[in-house]
């Protein structure tokens, strides 16, 4: 019987500075599930690029792309595609701005040119630059886009008010639709599985968390963590690269 569930963020959180998985972090989450808590990912990144942490960690639940797409044990949850309209109307924006749009499925990730900010992204996040396709949405749904720029935010968010636009890294702004986050995921989450009743907990650092915080009953900050998230913190735990997952498991007593 599951006793609580354990939502956790990947960079910055249970990732070290190398987007690896430390040992210690394995070790913590194979003795959060012996003790019937379920650990659940939830993160901005897409299934393809994650496929070999969720191995590592021997887990397959996650709630990918900002809370578009949700798996639970290899089931498929939820999945929220974007509209094809909107998207076409960004890209042009984004081309004509100067900048590179990233397309994200479940599947696969392509991008509408190789720039030198749209390198230094996908260095940044320790991942491979992603083919070019600027038409896949065209093909094939697309759960989330990334503009690689490092700067017109407000801007984008002035002209299209139908997405959210939340910058993660200094180079990329994350795209997706209104009303969809990792808090609302937790929620579709909660609902479908009926999970209701049992305590939630959730490891942070990013502003993409700050919905994630706001809906677990218990929201754990990383040292490392933006000073916003840890204002929304029950606790704040230590570093991702000094045992923090680890730290604040023990905290909760929950390893």
């Amino acid at each position: 019987m599951i006793k609580g569930l354990v939502f956790i963020d990947l960079d910055g959180t249970l990732l070290n500075s190398e987007s690896q998985v430390d040992d210690d972090v394995v070790e913590a989450i194979k003795k959060l599930k012996e003790n019937n808590y379920a650990p659940i990912i939830a993160t901005g990144r897409t299934l393809v690029e994650i496929q070999h942490i969720l191995d590592r960690i021997d887990t397959q639940s996650i709630i990918s792309m900002n809370g578009q797409h949700g798996i639970y044990n290899s089931r498929v949850i939820f999945n929220k595609s974007m509209d094809i309209d909107a998207i076409k109307r960004l890209k042009e924006k984004v081309i004509s701005n100067g900048h590179e749009l990233s397309f994200y499925n479940p599947s696969k990730i392509t991008i509408t040119g190789h720039s030198e900010v749209a390198k230094k992204n996908y260095e940044y996040l320790n991942g491979k630059l992603p083919p070019i396709d600027g038409e896949i949405y065209e093909k094939e749904p697309i759960n989330m886009l990334l503009i690689l720029t490092e700067n017109g935010d407000e801007e984008y968010k002035r002209e299209f008010p139908e997405f959210q636009f939340v910058r993660n890294t200094p180079y990329a702004i994350d795209v997706f639709e209104k009303n969809v986050s990792k808090g609302e995921g937790i929620k579709i989450f909660i609902e479908e599985l009926n999970l209701k009743g049992i305590p939630t907990y959730a490891f942070g650092d990013g502003l993409n968390d700050l919905e994630m915080f706001e809906t677990v009953d218990y929201p754990i900050a990383m040292e490392n963590a933006s000073p916003i998230l840890k204002e929304k913190a029950a606790y704040v735990t230590k570093s991702n690269i000094n045992r923090g997952i680890e730290h604040g498991l023990k905290y909760y007593n929950l390893i």
